[in-house]
């Protein structure tokens, strides 16, 4: 592993301190749109039919209409995993991408959050590092992610690492410190229910909603990283939800969902017209 004393951080999180972090919603804003929505029921493979499930999770694609109508594939969206245990905790294992102004691409951005009624784990994306310039001669031979770092902020502690560090040993143990300051004892053993999904191989769920369930699950796996199971071993998989699937405003106050949301129409053909998204 590359040194990466300068950058590797753990701290612990001072008032002070979270008063200037940024807030993850501010980068959601404009009327939103529903673009996916589906429920279901995790139950273990070998469980019988009748079997009461683990749990329920609805699932849902936000997009925010940032910018002009005919760039509105590429509008600020939130892929979100609604979960609601047994007891009636809830908990929301977000992946999402808001708005990027291209004049300012050194910004972090939102990108994977955890979160229950009472504390939330973040994940920021923070480009590359400085001084390391992606259009250079030497930027060719480069990994894509290396020069790549997230930011963790969560109440347990804020860890800033490079991507192509992400399963170093120095990571997983400062990952795994940082969770269990910020999740109670309760709040760990739900979430560790959601690392034995598996969603990779279940056909029936097709690519699209494969790929968004895969990548919302993604952010309990980095919380959690040091429980993550291997693929051979992940026994819950969903199924669709025979109840009818309830109202959105119970998840109002914890996932910040907007009002009215209206169906998110069809992108226009690609490419998009020229001069920028604004």
């Amino acid at each position: 592993m590359k040194a990466r004393a300068a950058v590797l951080l753990l701290c612990a999180v001072s008032a002070a301190l979270r008063a200037e972090e940024p807030d993850w919603f501010d980068s959601f804003k404009g009327r939103a749109f529903l673009q996916g929505d589906a429920s279901f029921v995790a139950r273990e493979k070998a469980a019988p039919p009748d079997a009461p499930p683990l749990f329920r999770a609805r699932w849902v694609i936000l997009r925010y209409a940032a910018f002009t109508e005919e760039w509105r594939r590429f509008w600020p969206s939130r892929n979100l995993l609604l979960v609601t245990m047994p007891s009636g905790a809830q908990y929301v294992l977000e992946s999402s991408l808001g708005h990027i102004d291209e004049k300012h691409l050194e910004e972090e951005q939102p990108w994977y959050r955890v979160a229950s009624k009472r504390t939330a784990f973040e994940v920021w994306a923070l480009g590359w590092t400085p001084g390391y310039d992606p259009s250079s001669p030497d930027a060719a031979s480069t990994p894509p992610c290396d020069g790549m770092r997230n930011r963790v902020r969560a109440p347990g502690g804020t860890l800033e690492y490079f991507v192509d560090d992400f399963g170093s040993r120095t990571v997983r143990a400062s990952l795994a410190e940082i969770a269990a300051g910020t999740f109670d004892e309760d709040e760990r053993r739900d979430l560790a229910v959601l690392l034995k999904m598996s969603v990779e191989s279940d056909r029936s769920l097709g690519d699209f909603l494969a790929f968004h369930l895969r990548d919302s699950l993604q952010a309990g796996y980095i919380a959690f990283l040091d429980q993550l199971q291997p693929r051979d071993k992940r026994t819950v998989v969903f199924e669709p939800d025979p109840a009818d699937p309830a109202d959105l405003s119970s998840w109002r106050a914890l996932v910040h969902l907007p009002f009215n949301l209206a169906p998110f129409p069809a992108p226009p053909p690609f490419p998009p017209p020229k001069g920028g998204v604004n």
